[in-house]
């Protein structure tokens, strides 16, 4: 089982980046909401590692303060093994302007 558990985020994380990719692309609002899927998937599992998710959802920000936030976060993330990666900050500042945005 714990074996599986990494196999399980990188396929997530994979999904992500591609449902992303489709996202940016345009298309279809089906598209935009799996691309919107995919950035809470990035929010709940880099976000969640740290903190409980109900924090950052109490802030109100808008798209620069997220930005800045996100950025600050992934620097105190290294200590799980490596900062957020770029598409996943992208992923949840998108997210959070989505839900939590002025």
């Amino acid at each position: 089982m714990k074996r599986m558990f990494p196999i399980m985020v990188v396929a997530l994380m994979a999904l992500a980046v591609a449902s992303i990719a489709v996202g940016k692309q345009g298309g279809s609002g089906m598209e935009e909401k799996v691309s919107m899927e995919a950035a809470k998937a990035s929010f709940e599992e880099y976000c969640g590692k740290c903190h409980g998710l109900d924090r950052p959802l109490a802030k109100v920000k808008d798209e620069d303060g997220w930005e800045r936030t996100v950025e600050r976060m992934s620097g105190y993330h290294k200590r799980f093994g490596g900062p957020i990666p770029e598409d996943a900050e992208d992923a949840i500042v998108q997210y959070l302007v989505e839900v939590a945005g002025k």
